[in-house]
């Protein structure tokens, strides 16, 4: 492979100074060891415009679908990297970000590391992270990660064995839980040093917890219990889920039941 680490940016195209912000952050890594994998799905001359602004290696596919997973999907035929990771267009990096990902690999025998996101901007950290660091995540904390916090070994996982289940994710029936059974599942493959380092080495603005967690947010996570267990254990997850959770729902009975009806009709 002829570059370090390779980036696939699912974009819509309607978040143009986002996409800046990203982009330049890229040209300011110390380590240039890279491509990019841009994956528009609307506004692609838009894309195309801002991403001719810069000089880093590129590819620019462009799709007519809608969804997150999709996206990342068909951004993974055109990876050539041996490290792999998920961005968002409206996240960027630290300067030594790419440069402290290899040498963590080189450091370690790990097949996937994941790191810390911070939003530089309200000076808080994306969600609570562990103090100290973890050879192997439990596998209750695979829950906790987001795919952009992700990298991936791709000297250890086949490239193959990577994929994104297309029901889960934004822009598809569920809206969420799509990083967590992308874990898990490479987990079940056999991919179980998962490894976490607490550096701060990405940057994206906190979400609120209303946005992270609302009716339709919530219904998803039945079907995605379901597909990570089987359907009681599903069911029991998915009640202690709502009862951390409840206080931020509009209507929680009414969603805690929608869910439940959800989480029968889920076919794996």
């Amino acid at each position: 492979m002829n570059v370090m680490i390779s980036l696939i940016v699912p974009t819509l195209g309607t978040r143009e100074e986002e996409l800046k912000r990203l982009f330049e952050s890229l040209t300011n890594q110390t380590s240039q060891e890279y491509e990019v994998i841009v994956v528009s799905q609307d506004n692609h001359d838009i894309v195309e415009a801002i991403l001719n602004q810069f000089s880093f290696s590129s590819k620019h596919v462009k799709m007519q679908e809608k969804g997150l997973s999709k996206a990342r999907n068909a951004g993974l035929k055109h990876v050539e990297g041996s490290i792999l990771t998920f961005s968002d267009d409206d996240c960027w990096y630290e300067n030594s970000c790419f440069e402290e990902v290899q040498t963590s690999f080189n450091n370690t025998n790990s097949d996937i590391l994941c790191f810390q996101i911070y939003d530089p901007i309200q000076n808080v950290y994306y969600k609570e992270y562990p103090s100290d660091s973890q050879q192997t995540v439990p596998l209750k904390g695979l829950f906790r990660k987001s795919s952009i916090e992700i990298f991936l070994s791709l000297e250890k996982v086949k490239i193959e064995d990577i994929a994104f289940d297309e029901q889960f994710g934004l822009g598809a029936k569920y809206p969420s839980g799509e990083e967590n059974i992308f874990l898990f599942s490479l987990y079940n493959k056999g991919y179980k040093k998962i490894s976490y380092i607490p550096k701060k080495i990405i940057f994206h603005k906190k979400p609120t917890m209303e946005s992270r967690i609302n009716h339709k947010t919530f219904i998803g996570k039945g079907p995605m219990f379901k597909e990570l267990f089987n359907t009681p254990v599903a069911l029991g997850v998915l009640t202690l889920f709502f009862f951390k959770k409840a206080n931020h729902l509009d209507k929680p009975i009414y969603t805690y039941l929608h869910s439940i009806k959800e989480t029968f009709k889920y076919k794996k």
